[in-house]
């Protein structure tokens, strides 16, 4: 397949005014790609077919577009013009073939560039307040009704009406809402539990996502437009905030969770940790109140809305989503359709920011790293290791390359390898903070369980308590951990695909 060579030739720049009372300073560019692989494709069958639905960034404001190539050829661009999110639609019909030896299999690379230029947006919410909204609006009844997720009856109307007593200004009533979610509820990185408002109400916890289902959802109820907005970061990982809609027609964005973060005890976050990144963003610590209207500019924009809808020219019928982040299995239900395919085939999304791979070798060793939970549960370890090896030759302390290399030693039985892979994992060095924090909770996991099967009971016990005492049930994580609490990890098997 042809990588990275089609110049700007399917959609032109688009340029999005800032909103009315927005102010931004220097532009920030972020530049990359958004990969979507099928891969350990050992089996195709006649009639395969492989059909893919990932967004683009979208208009908005304080923000300018550019989509390079696109490989390959989409099917469609289709638009949903209730959210104004622009949508790729891929169909790929496989060459045929019955078998393949488990050691060569194909793959399948979809995959857009973009640049985006963002500033800051930064909006008074004192300059928006009074006013009616026209109820009568297609934008107020679209962005008030309840949704699949956002409920705005019951509990959750009971709780917004409580947080906004006295309060009549629908701006004012919004941010007591902002106000009320940053100081009582608690961050989980990854999120727990169920996605829906009302589920999330009762949790009294969310990540970034949940705060903002829950925070639009409130809006709503009390007759306040809302919706979500999901962006990436510098770091290729994703993140959610709400906007809700002024009466005098100004977009204004909420951030709760980066609001937590300010906050004097760092929100969760160790104090130091949360200044550096705030301050990252070029964000004035101390003052959470500033995500009220405010917005960082390092960001690219990559959906809006939830339950977003078109009709799908490949499946002949409308489709609707719940979430899109941006597509493919990061979707509610699974934007993606494939018939014909092995059933062990692997397949996922990602970003790339910054430099790209060069050829489809560079490619292909980034979706072996990138996806290497898949590889380990579709029982490809060889596969993992490969991804990992080729990870740490360019960036020996990858904490992400370490921790999966202590699982293919795992698997390989070789546990004082596995044992130290994980201790270097758990030292740090180059990740994300997504990619860091998962390494500092779920290393400890793995040592629990690299000491159960070489016989140390004690310290295996003294890793998965340490997991319990750090309370963050990343993918699992404590659950896990008081799983072997309880009894010895002593069957391989029993791991492969915990997560």
């Amino acid at each position: 397949m042809k990588m990275l060579l089609k110049a700007l030739v399917l959609v032109s720049t688009v340029l999005v005014a800032a909103a009315p009372a927005s102010a931004g300073g220097d532009d920030a560019l972020l530049a990359g790609s958004y990969w979507y692989a099928f891969d350990n494709i050992t089996g195709i069958q006649p009639g395969a077919r492989v059909v893919v639905w990932v967004t683009v960034p979208p208009a908005w404001h304080g923000q300018e577009v550019e989509l390079g190539a696109i490989e390959p050829e989409p099917a469609a661009l289709l638009d949903d013009p209730a959210t104004g999110n622009t949508v790729i639609e891929w169909v790929v019909q496989p060459e045929t073939f019955t078998m393949l030896p488990k050691e060569k299999p194909r793959h399948i690379f979809f995959h857009y560039d973009f640049r985006v230029k963002s500033r800051p947006v930064k909006i008074d919410p004192a300059a928006h307040t009074g006013g009616e909204y026209d109820r009568d609006s297609e934008i107020w009844r679209r962005y008030t009704r309840r949704e699949t997720l956002l409920q705005t009856d019951g509990d959750i109307l009971d709780k917004a009406r409580e947080i906004t007593a006295g309060v009549t200004d629908p701006v004012q009533r919004a941010r007591a809402v902002f106000g009320w979610i940053t100081a009582n509820f608690t961050f989980v990185p990854g999120g727990r539990g169920e996605r829906d408002a009302r589920s999330i109400l009762a949790s009294g916890q969310g990540d970034c996502e949940q705060y903002s289902l829950l925070f639009v959802a409130m809006c709503r109820s009390l007759g306040i437009p809302a919706r979500t907005v999901t962006n990436v970061w510098p770091n290729a990982t994703m993140h959610v905030f709400a906007e809700i809609l002024t009466p005098d027609g100004t977009w204004l964005p909420v951030d709760i969770s980066v609001a937590q973060l300010m906050r004097p005890d760092g929100g969760g976050m160790a104090p130091a940790d949360a200044r550096d990144f705030v301050q990252a963003l070029g964000l004035p610590p101390g003052d959470p109140a500033y995500m009220f209207g405010n917005l960082y500019d390092r960001r690219a924009v990559v959906t809006v809305g939830n339950n977003i809808s078109f009709t799908s020219p490949a499946m002949g019928r409308l489709m609707t989503f719940q979430r899109m982040r941006p597509g493919g299995d990061a979707a509610s239900p699974e934007a993606l359709e494939f018939t014909g395919l092995n059933e062990d085939v692997v397949h996922g999304g990602f970003y790339v920011i910054g430099d790209q791979p060069a050829g489809e070798k560079e490619a292909h060793e980034l979706v072996h790293l990138r996806l290497a939970d898949r590889f380990f549960a579709a029982g490809r370890y060889d596969v993992a290791e490969a991804g990992c090896r080729a990870s740490l030759e360019a960036q020996p302390d990858a904490v992400k390359a370490w921790l999966n290399m202590g699982r293919v030693y795992m698997h390989k039985q070789d546990y004082y390898r596995a044992e130290a892979a994980f201790k270097r994992a758990l030292k740090g060095g180059a990740g994300n903070p997504q990619e860091k924090l998962e390494a500092s909770i779920w290393a400890h996991n793995y040592l629990g369980n690299c000491y159960d099967l070489l016989g140390h009971r004690d310290m295996a016990l003294e890793q998965y308590r340490t997991v319990v005492e750090m309370g963050n049930n990343l993918k699992g994580a404590v659950d896990y951990a008081r799983k072997y609490l309880d009894k010895p990890f002593d069957m391989y098997p029993a791991w492969v695909g915990a997560r």
